[in-house]
């Protein structure tokens, strides 16, 4: 029995050969390769509408926390870790504008109470800076606001939220702005 198992295969195709009528409109080797060249051509031609600007979140994601991992080795080990944990573009309400959100999990170390939205905001703005130009190529135009969100991981809450409008965050970013000029227009905001 199991010497006659390898041939059980090609007896099923011998039998399904057997089986088909090649004269077949069909079945005819010519018509199953001219079809499979004329749904790939349809396919190549066929226009799809795309999107004018489609961010790469995953990687904005991986370039801020790959940042905030080497930038500050010392504030990871006596302060805190930050992680981006998503990154979107959400619609504001009633408006064709959009908000530039990051999500931040903040974990203080040696169990102390240092998660708070403004120092987020500022370590996020930092890496951010170190990378302005990689940044703003992945920002799609329309962007009205950023907002920056602090969540605990321990208390597993979210502490609250810091917000700028985007052209002050991109003239900082950009140097048209000092540390003190942005920070006075950057205000907490209510979590959406």
């Amino acid at each position: 029995m199991k010497r006659s198992l390898p041939f059980v295969p090609i007896l099923l195709l011998v039998l399904l050969n057997a089986c088909s009528d090649f004269n077949s409109p069909i079945t005819a080797p010519g018509y199953i390769h001219t079809s499979v060249i004329q749904s790939l051509t349809a396919t190549m031609w066929t226009p799809t509408p795309t999107q004018t600007f489609n961010p790469n979140i995953p990687t904005l994601v991986t370039w801020l926390n790959a940042d905030l991992s080497t930038a500050n080795s010392l504030e990871w080990t006596l302060d805190a870790e930050y992680l981006v944990t998503n990154v979107s573009f959400p619609n504001v309400q009633n408006s064709q504008a959009s908000v530039f959100r990051v999500d931040v999990r903040c974990e203080c170390v040696n169990g102390t109470e240092c998660c708070i939205p403004e120092r987020t905001f500022v370590v996020i703005i930092r890496s951010m800076k170190r990378n302005a130009n990689t940044i703003l190529a992945q920002v799609p135009g329309g962007v009205s606001r950023m907002l920056v969100v602090c969540s605990d991981l321990k208390k597993h809450i979210q502490v609250g939220a810091m917000s700028a409008s985007w052209q002050d965050v991109t003239d900082y970013l950009l140097g048209h702005l000092t540390g003190h000029q942005f920070g006075a227009r950057v205000t907490r905001a209510a979590i959406p």
